[in-house]
Parts: structure tokens; C-alpha cells; sequence
């Protein structure tokens, strides 16, 4: 595993990071115990990134009661604490249905209860969660009382680092020349199906901010297992993801190898998150980025998935 410098901080992190979505239950059931197990797993093979959120969880429905918050905590309790880079997020109260409260005494009151339910003093990286959601109804308060709540934070020694997650590339230009943050975390920029993240970089790198990378499986659609059911697709883009994995069962190579492959092959991309909560298929996604790439079937893979290529999925109902 290797280690990379996060931005101008001196924060540093494995190149793979372990994002704890799967473990609150947004993709699939999860059993608890294995989940844990799953946790220090990661640990063990080298990865000592963990990211969460409050909003990620299914506490009502037949795969809860889970939060990915409060099972990170217990698992991460057994570990070091100073061995652990740990990032978690604020402003979005719950994924499904969205709940969002940026204001400042929403954002102090959501990071203490995340300290708490993560059994921790402190957070090293604290993002403001999908700040674009409703068509950016919430962006003028995010970015000012949100912000302005994440810094104090951090100079009461509550965080190390303030910044943003978002997934609309419009948003993501505005920010990011005219605020001041240590880090953006940007998810689904970086996959077999997208590279708009590689024109973001250099305003990225100019500003000194650090940068996170998530969401390799494009958030599960470049998987067997196929996408979550609040992933906005149709069908016209499942039969494409479909001749694609038929094509990889042809060749006898997973399209989890080929994405997870593709998304740590840039060196300045110093951490991609991705999610799992099975101990089995950590070890996959590890023993592949430790495999020399599959390049020729990489490239073969892209031009079958071209017809989504940079496809602005409308995950947060944002409109420029």
C-alpha cells in the first residue's frame, strides 16, 4: 500500500481508502459482526483512511437498523487512534429520503453527535456533505455558515481539515477558485465511465487543496451486482452497463478489477475511496490494485461504455 500527502496539509493516507457507505447499509444488507470484521481487515492490509457520514444509514427499512457512523465507531475503538486518518461529514442529516441543514448550530450540533457515535475527540477531515443537492437551494448557507461552523471547529481542535463533497462538476469550479478549504472530496469523477476529474485537478493543485477521490464502482453501476435503487438510470444506459459485463465475462475479468484499477492509475490522486462490507471482497479490490493493470482490456472496456462517457447523472437534482 502506499501513502500520499494529502493537499498542503500534513495529513498522509493510503492510496486506497476505505469508505464506510456499504457498512450503513446504502447498497446491500449488512450483517454487523462481518462488517467490523471488515473494518480492521482494512487495517490490516495497509489502509488507514476510513471515511463516513451521518447520512449513511438505512435505520428504518429491512436493511437497518444500521448507521455506518456508529458501526465505524465500534470497529475503529480497537485500533490506534493515531494510526487512523478519519474523515466524516456534516450538512446532510439523512440519504434517503435527502435531509439537508447546513445552518451553523445545525453543522457544531451534527459534528458533536458524529464525535460521539465515532467514540472519538477528534475528526482529521470534516466535508460539508453534497452541498449542491435540491437544485442548490442549500449552497448560500453551506458556504457561509457551514464553513464558517467547520472553522471554528477546527480552531477549537475538533478537525483538522475543512471541505466539501459535491459531485456536480458546475459547482465544483465555482467553489473551488473562490473559498478557502484544505481538501474536496469528489465522487464519481474519476471512473471507466468518467474523467472530469483530471480537468479539475489543476485548480485544485493551484489552490494547495488536498483531494479525495470516491466512488471507483460509479457508486455500484460498474459492478455484477448492478446499481443501488436510488441510483438515477434507465434502461438505456443498464443495457449498455449489460453488453459491458457480458464483453468482461467473455474475457474472464471482473469489471470491479478493471474500475478499481483505472481509478488508482493517476499519481496525483493521493486517496480513492471505495465501499464494501465483506472481508472477501476487500481482499479482492487489494490483491487488484497490487496486480500489474490490465491495460489492453481497460481501453476495450472504455470504448463498450463510451455511449455514458462524462454522463451527468442527477444524483442531487442540481441545475446551474
Amino acid at each position: 500500500m502506499k501513502y500520499n500527502t494529502l493537499g498542503e496539509t500534513n495529513i498522509k493516507l493510503s492510496e486506497l481508502g476505505f469508505g464506510a457507505s456499504a457498512i450503513g447499509g446504502m447498497f446491500n444488507g449488512v450483517e454487523k459482526d462481518e462488517a467490523i470484521k471488515t473494518v480492521h481487515a482494512a487495517f490490516d492490509r495497509g489502509i488507514n483512511y476510513f471515511d463516513t457520514s451521518l447520512a449513511y444509514g438505512r435505520s428504518t427499512s429491512a436493511y437497518g437498523p444500521v448507521t455506518s457512523e456508529t458501526l465505524l465507531g465500534k470497529a475503529l475503538k480497537d485500533l490506534q487512534r493515531s494510526e487512523i486518518i478519519l474523515s466524516t461529514k456534516a450538512g446532510k442529516i439523512s440519504s434517503l429520503p435527502p435531509e439537508l441543514n447546513f445552518s451553523y448550530h445545525a453543522i457544531l450540533k451534527s459534528v458533536e453527535g458524529s464525535l460521539k457515535r465515532l467514540q472519538t475527540d477528534y475528526i482529521d477531515l470534516l466535508f460539508l456533505h453534497d452541498i449542491e443537492y435540491n437544485k442548490g437551494t442549500h449552497l448560500e448557507m453551506a458556504l457561509t455558515e457551514g464553513l464558517e461552523a467547520l472553522n471554528d471547529l477546527k480552531k477549537a481542535g475538533k478537525i483538522r481539515a475543512v471541505g466539501i463533497s459535491c459531485y456536480s462538476m458546475d459547482v465544483l469550479n465555482k467553489v473551488i477558485p473562490n473559498y478557502v478549504l484544505d481538501t474536496v472530496l469528489v465522487h464519481n469523477h474519476h471512473t471507466l465511465i468518467n474523467d472530469e476529474l483530471l480537468g479539475l485537478m489543476p485548480k485544485i493543485k493551484s489552490k494547495g487543496m488536498g483531494l479525495v477521490s470516491a466512488s471507483p464502482f460509479a457508486s455500484g453501476l460498474l459492478t455484477h451486482q448492478g446499481p443501488p435503487d436510488w441510483y438515477p438510470i434507465n434502461n438505456k444506459d443498464l443495457c449498455v452497463i449489460n453488453k459491458t459485463l457480458n464483453f468482461c465475462a467473455e474475457n474472464n475479468v471482473p469489471i470491479e478489477k478493471l474500475a478499481i484499477q483505472y481509478a488508482l492509475s493517476n499519481p496525483e490522486i493521493p486517496t480513492t475511496l471505495f465501499s464494501c462490507n465483506e472481508r472477501s471482497i476487500l481482499n479482492k479490490n487489494i490483491d487488484w490494485i497490487e496486480e500489474p493493470v490490465a491495460q489492453d482490456m481497460i481501453d476495450s472496456v472504455r470504448q463498450y461504455l463510451e455511449p455514458l462517457r462524462n454522463k451527468d447523472f442527477d444524483f442531487g437534482a442540481y441545475n446551474d
